[in-house]
């Protein structure tokens, strides 16, 4: 029995699975984003905060 690393559709299934969960992740951060921004967008601080990330 050849090993598995050895095997060409168990490489193929894994290299699918790897970007099938990239994509997934990409696709997740993209709408995480889009959705921090959102909220973000037009908020302004009551006060001063100097020193404070822009």
């Amino acid at each position: 029995m050849p090993r598995a690393e050895e095997n060409p559709r168990f490489r193929r299934a894994m290299h699918l699975l790897m970007l099938a969960l990239l994509a997934g992740y990409i696709g997740f951060k993209a709408w995480h984003l889009s959705v921090a921004f959102e909220a973000w967008d037009g908020q302004r601080l009551e006060e001063e905060a100097p020193g404070a990330a822009k």
